[in-house]
């Protein structure tokens, strides 16, 4: 965000001393008329439009910074150039055809991104955070509502960082907007608003083990199921999050305690959705004996295992496309026939990062595995983001490289964006043409086709048989001469 306004917007007058200072100096008691502010004033945005523009996308999602907007966390004082800035940018996506897709929250390190009031005295655990959070949504669909029709409540709440109790307050904070927006919003807007949450798959060290089968499904229903079940599903906590957690109550000296929802509130925050909206990494190997202390979860009595033969970032992220085909599939088998939207799905530079080829592996294999989720396993995915726009928000992780305040393109932008232009994976070897009509004229040439290894296995047998009948053949002939 970059609200640094035009020159035009000085009301002042200058002169410029080119002889000897060669700055600028104030004329006193002199002004012009001043006037209204126009999306012109932000020259940051013409840039940002000019880079989006280039990658042929037709949305983009951001988040917007509550922290700014509000700075006490109530409407006794609003940035009012902060939300024109948002409204400008909106509009003039729309101008190029692009949809804004705006996250109404999303925590980062400092402060969680909560005004600071509201982080001072408890952010989450606070139930009186509940209604600071419907009251700043309030704000923003009055506001932004004319330009934005595709609405995020929480973008990526960490649940590695929430307690339960701060969980709860968050699933009905985002119940309680979502109600709003469908019953004062919605008609007049027309839009679609959700939660977003980080969904990474967990694969079983051994596929044949019960125990690490169990291991994966205990992850998943304590890193997904926590906030995802209350809104998909039955309207309450996972069943395995409450006996796990009974199970540790009973052993531990610690009391994990996982609270309840009243009635009215499963009511409340099941069915609060449009679609499922989830961001998605990596993929995690895990077991269920202790190996490696340092990657042993004793809370959830996980082994974390790292494969080698996998692909890893800089980071250490792991390469797993096929996790993210899983993942889908598992959303699909949990929550029924759910639209299905991916907001984020990348990998970090590394140092050599002008032939960027592990982003474009990343790009080009993730969204193919998103496709056979689509068109094999019939999960309804509507959409796909790929993070992140520039290093500039997000280092490392960017399409468009930052450096000297220059934003350069990598390799995997012009990647994803052909992709992006021919709706597919077009490459040199590929026909123009698939001559789908000699395909259908010929079912015995296609049956042939697909199914070679099997023909050559058949041919391989009848050539031995064959071999094998003439070596009985000509040995029982010498025999029988030897006989004579």
């Amino acid at each position: 965000v970059d609200t640094t306004p035009a020159q035009f917007l000085d009301s002042n007058v200058y002169v410029w001393d080119i002889h000897q200072t060669k700055k600028l100096i104030k004329v006193d008691g002199v002004f012009t008329t001043k006037r209204k502010r126009h999306c012109v004033d932000f020259a940051a945005i013409r840039l940002q439009i000019s880079l989006l523009r280039e990658t042929h996308v037709t949305h983009f999602h951001f988040s917007l910074k509550w922290s700014l907007i509000l700075p006490l966390g109530n409407l006794s004082l609003i940035n009012h150039t902060l939300v024109h800035y948002y409204q400008c940018f909106a509009s003039e996506l729309l101008r190029v055809n692009i949809t804004p897709v705006v996250a109404l929250w999303q925590p980062m390190a400092e402060n969680q991104e909560l005004p600071v009031s509201v982080a001072k005295y408890g952010a989450w655990e606070n139930p009186e955070t509940i209604q600071a959070f419907v009251e700043y949504a309030k704000f923003c669909f009055t506001s932004l509502g004319d330009h934005v029709k595709f609405w995020i409540t929480m973008n990526e709440p960490h649940v590695k960082n929430l307690t339960y109790t701060a969980g709860h307050n968050l699933l009905k904070a985002h119940a309680k907007v979502w109600h709003l927006y469908d019953k004062e919003f919605r008609r007049s807007q027309k839009g679609k608003i959700s939660i977003a949450l980080q969904a990474d798959w967990v694969e079983p060290a051994c596929p044949f083990s019960r125990n690490d089968q169990e291991v994966a499904d205990r992850i998943l229903e304590f890193d997904i199921g926590w906030l995802a079940e209350p809104i998909f599903g039955n309207g309450e906590y996972p069943q395995v999050m409450r006996a796990w957690l009974q199970r540790r109550n009973s052993v531990d000296l610690y009391n994990f305690h996982l609270p309840y929802f009243s009635e009215d509130e499963k009511k409340l925050i099941q069915g609060s959705y449009d679609f499922f909206a989830l961001s998605h990494y990596t993929t995690t190997l895990v077991g269920w004996e202790k190996e490696d202390a340092l990657k042993y979860d004793h809370y959830l009595e996980v082994q974390m295992i790292n494969d080698i033969t996998w692909l890893h970032s800089p980071s250490r992220a792991a390469v797993v496309p096929w996790g993210l085909r899983k993942l889908l599939k598992w959303v699909k088998s949990k929550y029924g026939d759910v639209p299905i939207y991916v907001m984020a799905n990348g990998i970090d530079d590394g140092l050599n990062m002008v032939h960027d080829k592990l982003r474009v592996y990343y790009i080009q294999n993730y969204i193919n595995e998103a496709l056979k989720a689509y068109t094999l396993d019939d999960v309804n995915l509507r959409g796909y983001f790929v993070y992140s726009f520039n290093d500039k928000t997000a280092p490392k992780y960017g399409l468009y490289s930052y450096i000297a305040n220059q934003y350069e393109p990598k390799p995997s932008m012009d990647h994803y964006r052909e992709i992006i232009d021919n709706n597919g994976f077009p490459g040199p070897e590929t026909p123009e043409l698939l001559c789908l009509e000699e395909i259908a004229s010929c079912p015995e040439c296609h049956f042939f086709r697909t199914r070679k290894s099997l023909l050559a296995f058949i041919s391989f047998i009848f050539v031995a048989f064959i071999v094998t009948i003439v070596f009985i053949t000509y040995y029982s002939k010498r025999a029988e001469r030897r006989y004579k």
